[in-house]
This record gives C-alpha cells, structure tokens and sequence, in this order.
C-alpha cells in the first residue's frame, strides 16, 4: 500500500510555502508529512504538491491512500477495504482508493471526494490557516515526545524530572544551564549546542546543530542550524534561521534562512487582550487567538531595533533597515525604511541567498535557484 500525503489549500499558509510544499512544515519535532506518516504503518510515502516543485506523478498497483497535509492524526489510520472517504471535524481530509485512475492533481483530488460514498471518521486537529500551526504546537510536541523512541534516548544531568531531558550523545549541553519540564519534556537533537546560561522550558525541541546561546526558550521548536539568543517563546523556527541577539520573539513562525537584528522584537498580545487579526495584503481575519506573533518567509532579514506588529505577516526575500516599527503586511522580494518601499531585485536577491546559504555550508542548487525565480516572476505578475 502507497501513502500520497497531498497540498491542501497552500494559499492559506502563505508566506511560508513560498518555497517550501505545505507538508514539509514543522509543527512539534517532526514536519507534517514526517507525523502523518507515522500513523499509516508499512506504507510507502509520495507527495503530490503545487507543479513548482516536480514532484513525480503518482502511480500503483495497490491500493493507494491520500491524506490532506492540512490533517494532524491522532491516532493510528485503519484502512478500509473499500474504496472510502475520511472525515474529521466534518472536513473531508482523505481517502483510499484501490484501483486505479489514482488523482494526480488538486482537481482530481476534489471530484474524488465526490464519487466516493463510504466515509470514516478519523481523529486529529485540522489545520484551518496558517496560524493553526502555532495554535497546536504545544500540543504536538507532547505528542511527539510521548512516542515510544524518544523515551529511550540518554536523559541529562539537569531538570525537575531527569527521565524527561532526552539527549542526543553528540550534543553538548554546558554546565550551568537551566532545563524546566515540570509543563512537559525537552529534547536537544543530535551535535546541538546548549550554551552556559540559557533555559529551556518544556515542551520544547531543540533541532540538529542548532546553538543556544544564554538564551530564553520557552516551549518552542527549533529546527536544523539555528542561532538562537534572547527570548523565544511558543514559537516554530523551520531551520537555518538567525536569532543571536537580544530581542523578544513569540508565538511566531520564522522561515528558513531568516536574520533577525538586535533587539528585534515581536508583539503577540493586543492592550486590549481581543483576539488577534491577521492581514494577508487582501483582508483581515480573525484568528481567534490572543496570544499570536508573525509569520516570516525564507530569507528575509530584519535589520537592529525591528518591531513587529501582532499578527503581522512578512513574506520571502524582504529587507527590512532602519529600525523602528514595520508594517503589518510586507510582499515578498521588498526593500523597505520607514520612509520609503522599492523592488529587492532579483540579481541581489540570489547572490545573498548562496552567501548566506553558504556561510552553513549549504551550496544553492539549480533546483532551488529556479524555484526562487519562479517566487519572483509570480509575485512580480501580481504586482502588474
């Protein structure tokens, strides 16, 4: 049996699928198609995503289940031996189907649902908007660091309760580090570096070869090579994202290859503690949460002295100086001040990004390059 975990509605998860497919997101210590593999037992993994990012048409001899990426599971999916539709929270987020044509598409996915009859139900949360992905975090790092694996690593010298600090052997955790799990466990991944002086709350993931340095975590996932300094609080961080300094950021998700200057600092509470909005560059909405950050794209840079406004929503390849307080909605590929917007071109834009990329010993492939280009040519159309 073939697993197809599928692109669901990726517009709502802007700006941080502009370079990545939905299902690869991070959300508790795994990315979204790495948790719902692991409810689909002895099933082989495809992807179907939006046609910039080539994946391989789907094709089988058996049967075959498709499951939405915007479903976080529960509990362990029983396949039916009919062709059959899952249900959760009254969304229809999946199906199996056993013979072929097998949906290839988007298109083809949706007039699947309506020749199918049989439904099931299945257990899990839904992602509804982007910032689902904060909401439930908490949630899944709980999850995830229940699962029977993770309990077996090496647990530390510190915290309240000693069988809930999972260690990787080649990480380094310094003396005179502060790890609390009385809210949940912590788990530090392979060659991280936990730096004299910082604390970690749990639930929290520190990712592989990511550097804390005498800094404040708090409940948060911290993906692959970050620097992190200063304070972060129930946020996600995708990777290879630049933290080092002094600053608040909280309730947020921060894309790959992201520099954040000193003292940049993010609201995630309103003064009048109503529920926060987010704006899209189109419209606002509701997102019925008091608590909540920003949304950062890949390779945006934020320079020192940066305030971000609650809700805000900043895309890809945005170059922010100056300092001071930033707009609510920033479009990708823009320089901004204060005073005045422009264009970043796309020269500038890709010889930062292989200098950067390259300062963690990552080489811009070709692939990569024309996936950025291709982020250009469409924010530029939208533009005309």
């Amino acid at each position: 049996m073939k697993l197809v975990i599928y692109e669901d509605k990726p517009e709502r998860f802007y700006p941080l699928v502009n370079l990545y497919p939905q299902f690869y997101l991070r959300i508790g210590i795994k990315t979204i198609a790495e948790h719902i593999a692991h409810y689909i037992k002895n099933t082989q993994v495809l992807y179907l995503g939006r046609d910039v990012f080539g994946f391989r048409k789907v094709s089988s001899q058996q049967p075959i289940v498709y499951l939405s990426s915007r479903f976080l599971p529960s509990k362990a999916v029983t396949v039916p031996q009919k062709d059959t539709k899952f249900i959760a929270d009254n969304n229809a987020i999946g199906f199996v189907k056993h013979e072929p044509p097998f949906p290839q598409n988007s298109r083809e996915i949706s007039s699947t649902f309506q020749k199918i009859k049989l439904k099931q139900r299945l257990s899990g949360s839904i992602l509804q908007n982007v910032w689902d992905l904060i909401r439930y975090n908490e949630q899944l790092l709980l999850l995830h660091m229940s699962h029977p694996k993770l309990r077996s690593a090496r647990t530390a010298r510190q915290g309240s309760d000693r069988s809930r600090v999972h260690i990787a052997k080649d990480a380094i955790v310094h003396d005179h580090v502060f790890i609390d799990t009385s809210d949940g466990p912590v788990y530090i991944d392979s060659k991280a570096t936990i730096l004299p002086f910082s604390s970690i709350v749990g639930p929290s993931f520190i990712g592989a070869g990511t550097i804390v340095d005498r800094a404040k975590v708090v409940k948060s996932t911290l993906g692959p090579v970050c620097r992190i300094g200063g304070e972060v609080e129930a946020c996600i961080f995708q990777g290879y994202a630049n933290k080092h300094h002094e600053g608040f950021i909280g309730h947020s998700f921060v894309g790959e290859w992201v520099n954040l200057g000193a003292l940049t600092t993010n609201s995630d509470l309103k003064n009048n503690y109503g529920p926060i909005r987010v704006f899209d560059g189109k419209k606002k909405q509701n997102s019925g949460m008091t608590k909540l950050g920003c949304f950062i794209g890949d390779h945006t840079k934020l320079g020192i002295g940066t305030l971000i406004p609650t809700g805000a929503m900043v895309g890809s390849f945005v170059n922010f100086f100056g300092g001071g307080m930033m707009p609510q909605y920033v479009s990708d590929f823009t320089w901004l001040t204060l005073d005045k917007q422009e264009p970043y071109k796309l020269s500038k834009a890709l010889e930062t990004a292989r200098l950067v990329m390259k300062r963690r010993g990552k080489r811009m492939t070709r692939q990569y390059e024309t996936l950025i280009r291709k982020c250009y040519a469409w924010r530029s159309s939208l533009s005309q």
